[in-house]
């Protein structure tokens, strides 16, 4: 039966190049490829076909293909790429010649090869070389030598077509994305400019034009077996394709805009457009039951992540910037701070380090302790310096069982261990916040 081979051959001698691709890239350092492909000038006979623009990096059970106008019968995978140290295995039993550095070329038949040593058999003697000592080796030409891994099919054409065209789906390695935020703080307006970008990194060796990317939040599920270890791979195909991994929760952003994703490049985009949002500020100051400080508090941003904050969209993992907008139209950056994934209708809760002008100081005034009780009295006061007033949560860890008495203000109990103060502090001043917890047992 007449075969007719036809090859794919990639544009560029360094790197690859892959054309109008869909990319849906992971966190954790893998992407689904769905590549269009297409072969033309077929014989209407029993066909064999070659793809060889793959990312090195790719899962070697992963690929399937699909036709449009013709049935895949046998996928076969060689990834037996031609690396010199592993083929001179090959050529143990053949007359060699080895040139040592600052030495004379010697020849003699190759009988061991190891990690750090040649051994060559010369008439009369046995030569063992450290390999490190050896400048080249000349050997017989290799027959047969494969540059990158090839996909191979045998395929059944339906009918008569100048053109086979279908789409090529894999996974790889050597990809991946992360959140980006900055958050622009306008203290005149208690508004903020809200950015959300991805920074997406192709550590492969292929160029991607024109792809349609999506970024996926969510962890890939990949148990590493051991079928990615053979040299060659090849699937009888029927009608069902290789399953894909399971995703578990996640969330697509599809990214608008084709782009190119060249090789060793980060790009960023925009996930979202820029938006006005509310923030509600509050300085923290948290300690344990026994804890005496004097330090500068916290100082955390709440935003809350709805439509009626001009949000209302899911929030990737990621780092966030914080900038400060000054009264000369410049920005300063004030710090940063990461966030977990931010569902719709949740509040994203960040940190931008400490307040230089807002005090807090925590005394224990009394402290008893009997054989079956414990009983202290605390006194945290809050000093504000600033030019305006300033809301204050006073976070406060108590382990055991125990009970609050004499507070000199509303707290609220958030579980068994922790309880929140929320005060006011006006500006240019200080408030005290006192309480006594006691704990019994038997």
């Amino acid at each position: 039966m007449k075969q007719i081979i036809v090859i794919f051959l990639s544009i560029s001698a360094i790197y690859s190049q892959s054309l109008y691709a869909n990319l849906t890239i992971y966190k954790d350092g893998y992407a689904l490829v769905k590549q269009p492909v297409f072969w033309e000038d077929l014989d209407s006979d029993q066909n064999v076909i070659i793809w060889d623009v793959l990312p090195k990096g790719i899962v070697y059970n992963s690929p399937f293909l699909s036709l449009e106008n013709a049935n895949v019968l046998i996928q076969s995978f060689n990834k037996d790429v031609f690396h010199f140290s592993e083929r001179l295995y090959d050529y143990l039993g053949t007359k060699v010649d080895i040139k040592l550095i600052n030495s004379n070329d010697m020849s003699g038949t190759l009988i061991e090869v190891t990690d750090k040593t040649l051994t060559i058999q010369r008439r009369r003697s046995l030569i063992s070389f450290n390999r490190d000592r050896v400048d080249y080796i000349n050997v017989p030409s290799a027959d047969n030598v494969q540059f990158k891994p090839t996909l191979k099919w045998t395929i059944q054409i339906d009918q008569e077509a100048d053109t086979i065209a279908g789409d090529l789906t894999y996974l790889a390695s050597g990809f991946s994305w992360n959140a980006n935020y900055r958050f622009i703080i306008d203290s005149e307006t208690d508004e903020a400019q809200f950015i959300a970008e991805a920074a997406i990194n192709n550590d492969s060796n292929i160029n991607f034009e024109n792809a349609a990317l999506s970024l996926v939040e969510g962890k890939l599920n990949m148990n590493e077996g051991a079928g990615n270890s053979s040299r060659s791979i090849t699937n009888q195909l029927v009608t069902n394709p290789p399953e894909r991994s399971e995703l578990g929760d996640y969330h697509i952003f599809n990214i608008d805009t084709d782009m190119s994703l060249i090789t060793k490049e980060t790009i960023v985009t925009r996930l979202y457009p820029s938006r006005n949002v509310s923030f509600v500020k509050t300085y923290i100051f948290e300690n344990e039951e026994k804890s005496q400080k004097d330090e500068p508090l916290s100082v955390e941003y709440d935003i809350p992540n709805t439509s009626e904050n001009n949000l209302g969209i899911p929030l990737p993992k990621g780092e966030i910037q914080l900038y400060q907008l000054l009264e000369n139209g410049t920005i300063e950056f004030i710090g940063k701070d990461e966030i977990r994934q931010i569902p719709r209708n949740e509040t994203a809760n960040i940190s931008s380090g400490k307040a230089f002008d807002v005090l807090g100081t925590r005394k224990i005034l009394n402290y008893d302790r009997q054989q079956k009780s414990e009983e202290a009295s605390i006194a945290i006061q809050v000093k504000n310096s600033q030019m305006e007033s300033i809301d204050v949560r006073l976070i406060e860890h108590i382990y055991g069982d125990w009970v609050i008495r004499n507070a000199s203000t509303d707290y609220r109990k958030v579980d068994a261990s922790t309880i929140h103060f929320m005060i006011s502090v006006p500006r240019e001043s200080s408030r005290t916040v006192t309480y006594t917890y006691r704990k019994e047992w038997k």
